[in-house]
């Protein structure tokens, strides 16, 4: 009997893995590049980056990882570069403190706690802020090869982009490999990262792997990993037929019945969501509370939930138990892939989701109060009050973070605020 629903062994990839090492190579010799991994929804993205991320940990190498977020139109500026870079603030790493004074006071722009030292940045340009970032990186790979990986670039803000886009004509000599993820079926015609993609693929030093399904036999072993032993034709064929070869769809698909003859799931989401629904009521409660933000906090938790401690924490040991939640080294709790919060958001009746984002703007706005007023938080709440439907609040919210977007010149998050 399979007691987990996840793969232990890497599975497949070999092609895709053997070019992202050849770029791991070349960062060692100095040859800096940037590649792109592609793949629809749940086909096996962040995996394959994990498998990368261990082998050049491996190397001895400086592994800086950040996550872009989906908050609607109130974009973070930044977002996965201060998630990538705030575990070097964290441990005070010499690099900072080595920068130029200009510089350090630049960066505050992306790392806030760095201005209790240097001062505020707000008057610096875009331009400073990513020259900064760049001798930030440069620094780091002098004593070491770097690997930034930022995942799921589909919902890059500007920022992050207009960054990307200064990485790939600067870098040339330097022992940093730079890796981003997107999910191919997200790209519409008008997405924004589409133009972003197009520029990066013309450079030569660019390398853009592609991500498709498993094949059968992949598949066969995938399923062998989870079983603990291998699978027999019929249930092979069945998740063949039903999977198409998504890894995540197996995994669900495998955790809903072992013998994979549960009912048929028509899309992804129905099998996500056979997940959440064999969990307690109050577990799914504090389920449905964590899709309306992609990471919280144990106290906004228990504050916008109204569970006591110990309900709260039974909640959450059972989703964390289930594989639906993760903790983090930083107390906060986040859906274990970005699938399976999307769905059980999109589950929400419209009533629900309006009282749950008002809720949830109300909180926020208590730390704005607070003093805790920066541009991430006052974008947060801008999305919860336009979430709401509360369209007065929504204006001055978002007015207030256009602001605070502003003042560390995220000047596209800013005109779209406005």
């Amino acid at each position: 009997m399979a007691n987990r629903m996840t793969s232990a062994r890497f599975v497949g990839r070999a092609g895709q893995l053997a070019e992202l090492e050849a770029a791991l190579h070349d960062a060692v010799d100095k040859r800096s590049s940037l590649v792109l991994v592609a793949g629809e929804s749940g086909v096996g993205k962040s995996r394959l980056l994990d498998e990368l991320t261990g082998r050049a940990r491996e190397r001895g190498a400086l592994v800086l990882v950040g996550d872009c977020v989906e908050l609607g139109e109130g974009e973070l500026p930044y977002a996965p570069l201060i998630g990538a870079l705030r575990p070097l603030l964290r441990d005070g790493h010499p690099a900072l403190d080595a920068l130029p004074d200009p510089l350090r006071v630049a960066l505050t722009a992306v790392l806030p706690g760095l201005g209790n030292r240097v001062g505020n940045g707000r008057d610096a340009s875009q331009s400073s802020v990513f020259e900064a970032l760049l001798a930030l990186l440069e620094a780091l790979s002098e004593e070491r090869l770097v690997l930034l990986a930022i995942e799921d670039l589909h919902w890059s803000d500007s920022s992050t982009r207009h960054f990307l886009s200064f990485l790939s004509r600067t870098l040339c000599g330097e022992r940093i490999l730079v890796v981003g993820t997107y999910r191919s079926d997200e790209l519409h015609r008008r997405h924004p990262l589409r133009p972003l993609l197009a520029e990066l693929t013309r450079d030569p030093d660019t390398r853009l792997v592609e991500l498709p399904a498993f094949t059968r036999e992949e598949l066969a072993e995938q399923l062998e990993s989870i079983l603990a032993a291998a699978p027999d034709a019929g249930l092979l064929e069945r998740i063949w037929h039903r999977s198409e070869g998504n890894a995540l769809f197996t995994e669900e698909i495998l955790a809903a019945g072992l013998d994979g003859r549960g009912p048929l799931p028509p899309t992804l989401s129905d099998a996500l969501m056979l997940r959440v629904e064999q969990l307690s009521p109050t577990a799914q409660d504090v389920l449905r509370w964590l899709s309306c933000q992609t990471s919280v906090d144990h106290e906004l938790l228990a504050e916008v939930t109204g569970l006591d401690s110990d309900a709260l924490l039974d909640a959450l040991r059972e989703a964390t138990a289930s594989h639906i939640l993760e903790a983090s080294a930083e107390g906060t709790y986040a859906y274990r892939h970005a699938l399976l919060r999307e769905v059980v958001h999109d589950d929400l009746l419209p009533g629900e989701r309006t009282r749950f984002h008002g809720v949830l703007a109300r909180a926020l706005e208590d730390r704005i109060e607070g003093g805790d007023a920066g541009a991430h938080i006052t974008a947060q709440a801008a999305h919860h009050w336009m979430a709401a439907g509360d369209q007065s609040a929504a204006l001055a919210a978002a007015v207030r973070a256009g602001e605070a977007a502003e003042r560390v010149d995220a000047y596209a998050e800013a005109h779209a605020l406005f």
